[in-house]
C-alpha cells in the first residue's frame, strides 16, 4: 500500500504480508464508527485490534467480511457508557 507500512511489516517480521487498500479503508471506517458510536475515542484502536485478531488466519475475502462485520457491530454496540478500567 505504501512504503511506511512495508517497512513496518518488515520490522514486525511480517515482511511477506501486504496491507491492501480495501482492508485499510475498512479498518479506518471501523475506527471512525467505533469512536463516533461509542463516544470514546480510545475504543477505536482496541476495536481494530480485536477485529484483527478475529480476522487472523482468514483468507483475504474472509478478512474483508470480518472487517465489514466489525464495522456494523461497532455501529450496533451503542455508546460506551463506561471507562476502560485499564488500571
Amino acid at each position: 500500500m505504501n512504503s511506511w507500512f512495508d517497512r513496518y511489516l518488515k520490522s514486525l517480521g511480517a515482511g511477506d504480508s501486504v496491507l491492501h487498500a480495501d482492508e485499510a479503508q475498512l479498518v479506518l471506517k471501523l475506527a471512525g464508527e467505533t469512536a463516533h458510536t461509542s463516544g470514546a475515542r480510545p475504543y477505536a484502536p482496541l476495536a481494530a485490534y480485536l477485529a484483527g485478531r478475529a480476522a487472523a488466519g482468514l483468507s483475504r475475502e474472509g478478512r474483508l467480511r470480518m472487517l465489514e462485520l466489525a464495522v456494523s457491530s461497532a455501529a450496533a454496540a451503542g455508546t460506551a457508557g463506561e471507562d476502560l478500567e485499564l488500571d
